[in-house]
């Protein structure tokens, strides 16, 4: 191969290596200035929580998740954007969208799809009286579909009505023997009740049937791991994971076997990360959140107890800062300001904060005038974090800019600079803040209900 080829064939590899990094950082880029922009749209959070998690931050997504559902949205939006963003599903349990399942089924009474979609809406609420009959109409308009008997058998267990579900289930399943369906429920319940030797050759079985069925090599893992065959059960989780890669419940529940029996801390968290983006509600005695809250929390400060930050993976930054910005609020250092520094363009919202609160009680000349320049920074979270810094520090040289920010097209700039004013701007700032109220120059309602909120509290 001549030179010349040979370079222009490295170069066409290089270029379509890079390229979609590229196109994934310009997503991701894209994504954080939709979150300045409208940073009041649960959207914009979900939205860069799939960029991120796409791009390889999968922690960093599930913090900005918690973030969004449990600081600034009410969970029914939350749940309706992160099933659209993340999972494709276009589901809709507002009075609108069951008032327009209901027109569709005065026309088709009879299809199966549509009353599980309205049955899910009532589900979704908790509804069971009402999302029990039209389970119960779906099984008839579809009686070899096992889904509506899984979801009426899952109801009655939640109404405590365990007897009617374990019945439901037992009916169908004779009804339907030979399919995997079947031999999953059959199999469920002898493990329900705990009956793991009679459940072994059922498994087994089943697995000569269906050897590619990651529900049945869970259940062979669960029969192994009460036998004490932990290399076995071991073996039949991670076939189970690789097989059901959308299934939340193999996902968390093999979780839990890295968190209590095997004990590898880092599995169990990159598997509850895999449950809890198919299901931010996974429930295993413990929440998915609260599971990955806790584990990388002990990761970061196991990891961080061992070697030097720069050397960590990339996926538990966010981590690292947590652990970096309590360690810095409880027990400052000299190096403690430059680290909080860097935490100040995290794309973590409560480390953002956590550093800037941790700086106010650190000011000196060198900070302070680090921090008039980063009211410059390209990146607008830092300059927000930044504003409330600066405010506190030298209100005369720091209001003029706040005024300024107010007409910033992006609604995180104008929430940061309207705060900054109340909390450290005295008599003056809710002045502004006042005049700018009655202007009706605000444009979000969000923004303005916030404001008349924190006026009258600090009245």
């Amino acid at each position: 191969m001549n030179v010349r080829l040979f370079t222009t064939v490295v170069l066409f590899l290089v270029v379509a290596l890079l390229a979609p990094l590229t196109r994934a950082d310009d997503a991701l880029d894209a994504a954080r200035k939709e979150y300045v922009l409208h940073f009041f749209s649960v959207d914009a959070h979900v939205n860069l929580a799939r960029q991120q998690h796409d791009h390889g931050d999968r922690l960093q997504a599930f913090y900005t998740l918690e973030t969004a559902r449990r600081e600034h949205f009410e969970q029914p939006d939350f749940t309706r954007s992160f099933r659209r963003i993340f999972l494709g599903d276009q589901f809709d349990n507002s009075p609108k969208a069951e008032a327009a399942l209901r027109e569709q089924l005065k026309a088709s009474p009879e299809d199966a799809e549509l009353l599980n979609k309205l049955a899910d809406i009532y589900i979704s609420r908790q509804d069971w009286n009402k999302a029990v009959p039209l389970l119960e109409h779906a099984m008839k308009a579809k009686p070899d579909d096992f889904g509506p008997v899984a979801a009426l058998a899952q109801v009655y267990a939640l109404s405590k009505r365990t007897d009617d579900s374990r019945e439901l289930v037992m009916q169908w399943a004779k009804a339907h023997q030979g399919t995997v369906d079947a031999w999953r429920a059959q199999i469920n319940l002898l493990l329900a009740e705990e009956k793991f030797a009679e459940a072994r050759p059922s498994v087994e079985e089943g697995l000569q049937k269906f050897p590619d069925d990651a529900t049945l090599h869970f259940d062979m893992g669960i029969v192994l791991e009460r036998a004490d065959d932990l290399a076995g059960t071991r073996r039949e989780f991670d076939k189970a994971v690789q097989l059901g890669p959308k299934n939340a419940q193999i996902q968390g529940w093999v979780a839990r076997f890295y968190l209590k029996r095997e004990i590898d801390l880092q599995r169990a968290l990159d598997l509850y990360l895999n449950a809890y983006f198919l299901d931010p509600e996974f429930y295993d005695s413990e929440y998915a959140e609260e599971r990955i809250h806790k584990l990388a929390r002990e990761v970061a400060e196991s990891l961080l107890a061992k070697t030097e930050s720069a050397n960590f993976p990339q996926e538990l930054r966010p981590a690292i800062e947590k652990v970096q910005g309590h360690a810095a609020t409880e027990h400052w250092k000299t190096s403690s300001q430059q680290t909080l520094l860097e935490i100040m363009g995290s794309d973590d919202e409560i480390n953002r904060a956590t550093a800037m609160t941790a700086l106010a009680e650190h000011r000196s000349a060198t900070l302070e005038e680090q921090t008039y320049r980063m009211l410059e920074d390209p990146d607008l979270r830092k300059r927000g974090m930044s504003a409330y810094l600066a405010m506190k520090w030298n209100k005369a040289r720091t209001i003029p800019l706040m005024k300024k920010w107010l007409e910033d097209p992006a609604e995180l700039v104008r929430f940061d600079a309207a705060s900054a004013l109340l909390e450290s701007g005295g008599a003056e700032g809710r002045k502004i803040i006042q005049e700018y109220l009655r202007s009706g120059k605000e444009p979000n309602h969000q923004i303005q209900e916030i404001l008349v909120h924190a006026m009258q509290k600090t009245k």
